[in-house]
């Protein structure tokens, strides 16, 4: 894909980890990256963060978690005020990522509303209205797939339903599909479908498929996409929701069409669990390619992975917990 001219650059970013697989009480702040620790915070197999740029300009919740539970008690203990963000954004349709998006919008509609219109005003005029106070949920096309799974004798299983995007319609929210890059704000875009070039494999399942009318057809987890930050001064900051693409792919996709080389940051799932030594190993490799000031895989990760980033590159390595801020 072309570079993006018109990309931009934010001057200053933070990112918050509402929603990860690990909590910790007794991790130590620095000044550009800050924990919370004054209340405990639930853990769950999810992820959700919440990126402000500009010192609230803009403000994204990027994913959900998996359960109704975990989010809203995390932001509730960390004092987010879910009716200031300007949109939710999905990395893709899997219910660990979208499980309490119907709890944020009723939060968010609970918001006032009303207001005077003078006499005569036409009702196409209140739409219009009404349909800017819409919070935009921005997800690729293939997120709302019907899915199913084939096992090796080559029955099925399913359906897996996809998100109950009209549920949300009626809490108030206004579904925006996107296959390519979407813009959020000066410097921060989605980089929507991720070309699969690299040797990454792990995220990519063999068996799952979708439903096109009567047909199933091979679901590659198209939907699957990241968030670049480019940071005035510092390079590209991507962060990942799972990285079904492949990390490598979605860092170089962000260089691709921000025409920035520079890789600062690098936050989230990075789909590894299940990886195979040769895919660790060059994965590893083109990160100290990039030589990134920081490093946090968490989420779908996993365990080992985790430990070998840690090793092979303490330096810009950071745990990833709940309630982590990163300052940018």
């Amino acid at each position: 894909m072309n570079e993006i001219p018109s990309f931009g650059t934010a001057d200053r970013v933070a990112v918050t980890i509402l929603v990860d697989n690990q909590a910790n009480l007794i991790v130590k702040s620095t000044d550009n990256i800050v924990y919370f620790t004054k209340k405990p915070l639930l853990a769950e197999h999810g992820f959700a963060a919440l990126i402000d740029v500009n010192d609230g300009e803009r403000r994204i919740l990027w994913d959900a978690g998996i359960s109704r539970r975990a989010l809203m008690e995390n932001a509730a203990r960390m004092e987010v005020d879910f009716t200031t963000i300007d949109a939710i954004v999905l990395s893709h349709g899997h219910g660990d990522h979208t499980g309490a998006v119907a709890d944020v919008l009723d939060v968010v509609g609970r918001r006032n509303r009303e207001r005077e219109w003078p006499a005569g005003t036409a009702m196409a005029d209140v739409d219009a209205w009404l349909d800017t106070q819409r919070l935009p949920i921005v997800l690729h096309p293939a997120a709302l797939r019907e899915l199913w799974g084939k096992d090796d004798e080559g029955k099925l299983h399913g359906p897996g339903l996809p998100p109950p995007t009209g549920t949300w319609e009626d809490l108030g929210a206004k579904i925006v599909c996107e296959e390519g890059p979407y813009r959020l704000a000066d410097g921060f875009w989605t980089t929507g479908y991720v070309p699969r070039r690299s040797f990454e494999h792990s995220g990519r399942g063999t068996s799952t498929y979708y439903r096109d009318g009567d047909v199933l057809r091979r679901h590659d987890t198209e939907d699957d996409q990241a968030l670049i930050l480019n940071v005035a001064g510092k390079g590209l900051v991507v962060v990942s929701g799972c990285a079904h693409a492949g990390i490598v792919n979605t860092v170089r996709h962000a260089q691709e069409i921000t025409g920035v080389d520079r890789v600062h940051a690098v936050i989230g799932g990075f789909h590894l669990a299940r990886c195979e030594p040769d895919e660790l190993e060059q994965t590893i490799a083109a990160f100290k390619g990039w030589a990134p000031t920081l490093i946090s895989p968490s989420h779908c990760t996993g365990f080992g992975p985790i430990c070998r980033f840690a090793a092979e590159m303490p330096g810009p390595f950071v745990p990833g917990v709940v309630g982590v801020t990163y300052r940018f």
